[in-house]
């Protein structure tokens, strides 16, 4: 199996990102790589585009102020998905909200004691409408079922906007691809310090 990690950046990596990913954990050597830019929707297509250059089995993106587990990886692969999310707090929400809407509708945010309480239970990976990409397993091979482009950010003429996430995960459900969060994948979120949840 190979992976790809992907950072998607706008300039550089935070310090509590790097320390995560050199002590992630891996049963398979990873290859590394970085896509600079300002806009979110190019730099994950650009790394869906390196992984399928590579010829990778999957892409692993996580952003550049997102904290991962040591496990986090190998947590994620035990699931043999299409795509699996790791979760965190978003900067906009409340402590204890995550980015990953539950099944059926983005107005209804996991809480983290919601995936706690399931990794407690032994139910390690839920069903959800989708989330935030900070950390997002992906089987690259996915990708060529999807129409182009996978990722854009899209503003509507009454002014709702729809984040590269939302679209993505919007596009795989469109296209009968479920997309799981894993219950035991709690990222921190460093921006400014980080946040755990």
């Amino acid at each position: 199996m190979s992976i790809l990690l992907c950072v998607p950046t706008y300039e550089t990596i935070t310090t509590e990102c790097y320390k995560a990913l050199w002590e992630l954990e891996s049963p398979d050597p990873l290859m590394f790589d970085t896509v600079k830019g300002y806009d979110c929707a190019l730099a994950r297509i650009s790394a869906c585009n390196k992984a399928r250059k590579y010829g990778v089995d999957y892409l692993l993106m996580v952003d550049s102020d997102t904290v991962l587990p040591p496990d986090a990886l190998s947590n994620m692969l035990e699931h043999d998905e299409d795509i699996v999310l790791g979760y965190y707090q978003w900067k906009k929400r409340k402590k204890g909200h995550t980015c990953i809407a539950r099944l059926g509708t983005w107005g209804d945010w996991h809480q983290a004691s919601d995936f706690k309480a399931m990794a407690n239970a032994g139910m390690t990976s839920v069903e959800v409408q989708g989330g935030g990409l900070g950390c997002c397993l992906l089987r690259v091979s996915v990708l060529d079922r999807l129409p182009k482009p996978w990722f854009r950010w899209v503003v509507t003429a009454d002014g709702t906007e729809t984040g590269e996430d939302v679209y993505f995960c919007n596009l795989l459900r469109d296209h009968g691809v479920p997309i799981y969060a894993d219950t035991r994948v709690a990222c921190g979120h460093a921006y400014r310090e980080v946040h755990e949840l």
